[in-house]
């Protein structure tokens, strides 16, 4: 296994802060978010379109266990692991358990947790999980768990607990070779949640991160902030915060802000199913140039079914260096949309997740000269009026 580290920059901010992962010769800077996939395949994206996103040479992706493990008799075969079989190697592959697209709380039991495949439901004890992790030989991975809705009994809620923390010292008793992730769980119950760190800092010096888990299934933003920095004022500094489920602009800045470190989301990929091109605006001179104006019609994203853009020959966003927009009209993809050609989500996905790695790399340069704080109240004050004022039109 190549070394592995995660540094962390100087920032004149409290919590929210720049972090880089470093692995073999691949650097990765944080805060951002993980590309999600598909049977590991970035959604619409070929690896030639994947490695010309702007913003970032190397990317992390989120890989479901559920989806790759129906392929573990032919990645057995293959032997070389999932970076060279889905030709990822100049990017970074987490293995989940979660998919950040939906929520369906799964079934579980003191010794296995079921997963959903094209074969149906399947079992999976810390032993499959475990040869399966060794199989694939992704960079990191998260311990076995679960994620339960924040409504969720407390029994329930303290049986996923005690599991997860058995099912830690297993894992790690494994000797994968991997970077692993902790999981903290325990629902709504501060008390369950704090047993769960507890049990998870035990091992703390033996874990590269720390995932937030059980979020964005049913909670308040509020609650949901409420939990999350009380866990991260407990946690190492030098663990990566991972969260999972949440990952909309607003969350996001809220999260970075508390310490969260990466998202697990398919919001971009949510815009594009629906047919919207993300528009908002995020660079802080921007922000500051905006002010009261809104005489330039600014959205926070546009839905390009609307008949509106059937003659309108301009780009998604003029100025914006993704393919898309330096190729391609809004015209052009309504055109595809309502022909139901699939260039159509590809086009979109190429703009929109471009757009959230810009976003997430102004967040890294205002951290970086300690304007966070300034830029989380410019950003949300902006979008707040761009969306009354959507509304009383």
């Amino acid at each position: 296994m190549s070394s592995t580290s995660f540094k962390i920059l100087d920032n004149k901010d409290e919590k929210c802060r720049v972090g880089t992962i470093e692995i073999g010769e691949k650097s990765y800077s944080t805060p951002s978010f993980m590309l999600y996939t598909k049977e590991g395949s970035p959604i619409n994206l070929t690896n030639d379109l994947l490695n010309q996103l702007p913003h970032e040479k190397t990317h992390s992706l989120q890989l479901l266990f559920s989806d790759l493990f129906q392929f573990t008799d032919v990645l057995e075969k293959f032997e070389k692991g999932v970076h060279k079989f889905l030709a990822l190697q100049d990017h970074l592959l987490f293995l989940l358990i979660r998919d950040s697209s939906s929520y369906v709380e799964p079934e579980f039991n003191d010794d296995s947790i079921s997963v959903t495949t094209r074969k149906g439901k399947t079992k999976i004890t810390v032993q499959d999980y475990v040869k399966l992790v060794k199989i694939i030989k992704p960079d990191f991975a998260t311990s076995l768990s679960v994620d339960i809705a924040w409504e969720t009994s407390k029994k329930k809620a303290t049986k996923i607990v005690n599991s997860s923390s058995i099912w830690l010292e297993k894992f790690l008793e494994s000797n994968t070779g991997i970077n692993t992730f902790g999981v903290i769980q325990g629902g709504k119950f501060e008390d369950l949640r704090m047993k769960s760190l507890q049990d998870l800092l035990k091992n703390k010096d033996k874990l590269f991160g720390t995932i937030l888990s059980g979020f964005g299934t049913g909670e308040t933003n509020e609650e949901r902030n409420q939990i999350i920095k009380k866990l991260i004022d407990e946690l190492p500094k030098e663990h990566v915060k991972l969260i999972s489920g949440v990952g909309s602009p607003e969350e996001i800045l809220s999260l970075v802000e508390l310490g969260v470190d990466l998202f697990s989301t398919n919001y971009p990929n949510l815009m594009t199913e629906w047919g919207n091109a993300l528009t908002f605006k995020y660079k802080m001179d921007q922000l500051k140039e905006c002010g009261n104006n809104t005489d330039d019609n600014q959205e926070n994203k546009i839905n390009l079914w609307d008949s509106k853009y059937v003659i309108d020959t301009t780009p998604i966003i003029k100025g914006c260096d993704c393919f898309t927009c330096t190729q391609h009209t809004k015209a052009y993809i309504h055109h595809l949309l309502n022909t139901h050609e699939m260039l159509a989500e590809v086009l979109l996905t190429i703009h929109n997740v471009s757009h959230y790695l810009g976003f997430f790399e102004e967040i890294r340069r205002v951290i970086k000269e300690g304007k966070f704080s300034e830029y989380k109240k410019l950003f949300l004050e902006k979008r707040i009026q761009i969306n009354d004022n959507s509304s009383n039109n």
